[in-house]
C-alpha cells in the first residue's frame, strides 16, 4: 500500500499589473529677461577759436549744415530649441517582499484493524 499526501506547490506567474504611457507635452511659461541697451547721444564740445588758427574746411559738406546719424540698440527676441536632457525608460524587476500563501492540503492516513 502506498500512502500519499498533497503538498502545496507555490510558484509565481507574470500578469499585467498596469499600463503606462510615456509622452511628452509642451508647457508654456512666460520668461522675463533684463536686457541692457545702448544708444548714441550727440555731445557738443565748444572750444574757443583763435584768429591765428588756420580755417578748417570739411570736404564735401557745406559749412551751414552737419548731418550725423545716431544709432540705438533695440532688443531682438528669438526662440531657439536646445536639448536639455535625454529621458530613457526601462523596466526593472524588483523584489516586492515575501507573501504568505495559505491553502488546504489533504493527506492519507493508514489505519490498521485487527480482527
Amino acid at each position: 500500500m502506498t500512502r500519499s499526501e498533497e503538498e502545496l506547490a507555490v510558484d509565481t506567474v507574470w500578469r499585467p499589473a498596469e499600463r503606462v504611457r510615456v509622452r511628452r507635452r509642451v508647457v508654456e511659461e512666460e520668461v522675463m529677461v533684463a536686457v541692457t541697451v545702448r544708444r548714441e547721444q550727440l555731445e557738443i564740445v565748444r572750444e574757443p577759436a583763435s584768429r591765428f588758427d588756420p580755417p578748417r574746411r570739411d570736404a564735401g559738406e557745406p559749412r551751414e549744415a552737419l548731418v550725423m546719424v545716431l544709432h540705438e540698440e533695440r532688443p531682438v527676441v528669438g526662440v531657439e530649441v536646445v536639448p536639455t536632457e535625454v529621458v530613457r525608460v526601462h523596466r526593472a524587476v524588483i523584489r516586492d517582499g515575501a507573501r504568505t500563501v495559505t491553502d488546504n492540503v489533504r493527506r492519507e492516513q493508514v489505519e490498521v484493524e485487527r480482527a
